[in-house]
């Protein structure tokens, strides 16, 4: 089995290294890879050669429309942080590839919990993936 399959999470906005500085070794912990771009053009690039599991979006400055039309027909889970007067909310957008605007957000702490059942799902998956194929 490989079992060194991690989840590709994908941060893209303004100085998203800087971000992911402060959950990058949570994140890694989770099994997760960490994949950064400030532009839809790096995100673009990166898609190239990386399929995405999860996507964060920082900026909202950026159109979440470009983001959702770049990752079309993938099984991706899309979340874009909206900075609120104190903290943020998470908002899904896309949920395995099928878009969920308008679903409700998560605080940061329930967040945590979501995007840790995801990694857990997506590493069950892979692994249930290889089992079926023996």
């Amino acid at each position: 089995m490989d079992e060194t399959r991690k989840a590709n999470v994908f941060l893209i906005g303004e100085s998203p290294c800087l971000f992911f500085s402060l959950c990058r070794s949570p994140l890694e912990k989770a099994g997760c890879q960490c994949h950064c771009a400030e532009s839809h053009r790096e995100m673009g690039k990166l898609l190239s050669h990386v399929k995405p599991d999860i996507v964060l979006s920082l900026n909202a400055q950026h159109g979440l429309s470009e983001i959702v039309a770049l990752l079309a027909g993938s099984r991706v889970s899309m979340f874009h942080r909206l900075p609120v007067e104190e903290g943020c909310w998470w908002l899904p957008v896309l949920r395995n590839g099928d878009n969920c605007l308008g679903a409700a957000a998560f605080r940061p702490s329930e967040f945590t919990f979501v995007l840790s059942e995801i990694v857990k799902s997506i590493i069950k998956d892979v692994a249930l993936d290889w089992l079926s194929a023996t």
